[in-house]
């Protein structure tokens, strides 16, 4: 079902849907771009964490002139040198393979910081997208008013000059007349605001917008929001997998103190005698070096109490983290629950505004009521129009920040044909790059032996669950609000106002 959310009329054939503003502006917005290329950066310290099971090979050399001068005599000489070192490591104590879950969990945290500012940028387009309309509307609502209100003023006018009416009601026609005109005026400036926001979003100019569409997936309680959070949002995710990621640098602390085991193989090329030409030696020789931490000055074991802090640190974190999202969910839930029952308030206090504006105008003609109260009448209905546009694109926009919350909120929720960025991608395609055969074995040896990462410890207050008001139904269909000059062409039949011309 099409939302109107009395942000303008029948759509345009040419009119852009939401789905395709934000389909644009989440292929194309630089700062996402900006984000994925940082992920993708973030890929490759995977690698780096890897590389330490790795085959190294290094290639060496040198040439050396030697020259003597002595009793103006002069003796040159040059001799060369050429090296190969090959090193294979064969146990690291863990802590390559602690690297590697430390290098895992960081991108994993990476990936929902990615979501987090995709869901941003989200809200944000959505937002630019409502209040262009919402301003389009408000914009056409004042200057309708102000039409009428301009009439009433040339018929206050004249009324004075045949002396049914007097100055003060000119004067009181004309300041509200003004007070419209400065309205329309102010009006005038958001529309262009919110245009030149929806620039800075998109990526380009709102041009004609179409109404934005009903949103599924929306929870049916604030247990089912909180539910849907703590598996989804990115915030706490990221939480999470960054004390993951300080667990397994614990762990590569640790294993400092470890031995490790590593081949060596080296070969030489020289001459026998330096600064001869020949002959040359060639040496080669293979080692297995065992190496063992005796003694470091306090280093390992600062490192270790340093690792243990950072961990307790974003343990705590999590919690912190979790707070803010219920807090988000929270408020979120009771004001998309407020903002609807304001709708229906609203909803209700402009038809009765309606019927009294034009009752109003209808009595005046027959000296039944006042000049001054048919002005009023006029900026009551004028103002509950603005607040009830005001009302509706809150109440979407409020949808949108729910769902995000949520974690649920994705470009495919929005605009049903976008393609969703896979971060994976990139990852699957570096992962094992530079390996060898000889790494695979190597891999499994280490983290067998590795110190235990260990699981996360509970959380460190008593957990909370906040309470929320039941759901309210979401508003029904919204068209386009009559203005106050709509509301002079109807008619009065049985007690409602009906459009007869």
């Amino acid at each position: 079902m099409a939302l109107a959310i009395g942000l303008g009329g029948a759509a345009q054939a040419a009119a852009e849907s939401l789905a395709d503003v934000v389909a644009y502006a989440y292929d194309t917005n630089p700062g996402i771009q900006a984000q994925r290329a940082a992920l993708k950066a973030l890929d490759e310290s995977y690698v780096q964490a890897r590389s330490g099971y790795g085959l190294t090979a290094s290639l060496s050399g040198g040439l050396t002139s030697y020259e003597v001068r002595r009793n103006g005599a002069r003796a040159d000489a040059e001799t060369d040198r050429l090296g190969l070192t090959v090193t294979q490591p064969l146990y690291t104590g863990g802590r390559v393979a602690s690297r590697v879950r430390s290098a895992k969990a960081q991108i994993l945290a990476g990936r929902e910081q990615l979501r987090r500012a995709e869901l941003d940028l989200l809200q944000r387009v959505v937002a630019a997208y409502v209040s262009v309309l919402r301003d389009e509307q408000l914009l056409r609502l004042a200057r309708d008013n102000v039409k009428v209100l301009e009439q009433s003023f040339a018929d206050t006018q004249e009324k004075a000059r045949v002396r049914t009416v007097t100055l003060t009601d000119v004067a009181q026609s004309q300041a509200r007349l003004a007070q419209a005109r400065t309205q329309a005026i102010s009006l005038e400036e958001q529309l262009a605001t919110s245009r030149a926001q929806f620039m800075s979003v998109v990526g380009r100019y709102p041009g004609s917008l179409e109404p934005p569409p009903e949103l599924q997936a929306l929870p049916e309680s604030i247990d089912q929001a909180i539910t849907a959070a703590e598996a989804n949002n990115p915030q706490l995710l990221n939480a999470v997998f960054a004390e993951q990621a300080s667990r397994a640098r614990l762990a590569a602390a640790k294993a400092a103190g470890l031995p490790s085991v590593s081949a060596r193989f080296e070969m030489e090329r020289a001459p026998l005698q330096p600064y001869q030409p020949g002959p040359y030696d060639d040496s080669r020789s293979a080692s297995v070096v065992f190496t063992q931490p005796l003694f470091a000055a306090g280093q390992i074991r600062s490192g270790i109490r340093q690792a243990a802090q950072e961990n307790t640190r974003d343990r705590l974190l999590i919690d912190d983290t979790r707070l803010q999202v219920l807090q988000a969910i929270a408020v979120g839930w009771e004001r998309l629950n407020s903002l609807r029952r304001q709708i229906e308030t609203l909803e209700t206090e402009l038809r009765a505004n309606e019927l009294a504006f034009f009752g109003v105008r209808q009595e005046e003609q027959f000296a039944l009521r006042s000049n001054i109260e048919v002005l009023n009448a006029s900026a009551e209905l004028s103002a509950s129009q603005l607040n009830l546009t005001r009302a509706r694109a809150a109440e979407y926009v409020a949808r949108v920040q729910l769902l995000a919350a949520t974690g649920v909120l994705g470009p495919e929720t929005l605009a049903p044909g976008a393609e969703p960025y896979d971060p994976s991608e990139n990852f699957r395609r570096v992962r094992n790059s530079g390996a060898t055969p000889l790494e695979w074995p190597v891999r499994a040896l280490d983290s067998l032996a590795a110190p235990p990462v260990g699981a996360p410890k509970p959380a460190s207050i008593p957990p909370v669950q906040p309470s929320g008001s039941p759901a309210e139904a979401a508003p029904g269909p919204q068209p386009a609000l009559r203005s106050t000059a709509d509301v002079l062409k109807l008619e009065l039949d049985d007690g409602e106002l009906i459009q007869t011309r």
